[in-house]
């Protein structure tokens, strides 16, 4: 169900964005028109995806788009993270070598 929603509503707000264009003019029909777009593209990329982040573990969920926010804020943290996560697939990779 929550796939056929998700479905929906990104059908909707692609479909009220050229009804925004004409009829809202200025600077509240710009920011409404950028939502509509926004919105709709983002709820139709989460509508394909949705069988894939199902699997996904919740944590996961939460957690990554609190990391893009703050790489985003702190671009610095990229020298810290990138050498970070390439340790942990090192340590990943050698405890699951066969004995």
């Amino acid at each position: 169900m929550q796939k056929k929603i998700l479905g929906v509503a990104a059908l909707v707000l692609l479909a009220c964005s050229p009804a925004v264009w004409l009829w809202w003019p200025g600077a509240f029909g710009e920011a409404l028109l950028a939502f509509c777009w926004r919105g709709g593209a983002l709820m139709g990329a989460a509508w394909l995806a949705y069988d894939d982040i199902q699997r996904l573990p919740g944590w996961l969920l939460i957690g990554l788009p609190l990391v893009l926010v703050a790489l985003i804020r702190w671009p610095k943290l990229l020298l810290v993270v990138i050498p970070l996560l390439i340790l942990c697939e090192i340590v990943r990779r050698v405890g699951r070598t066969p004995q």
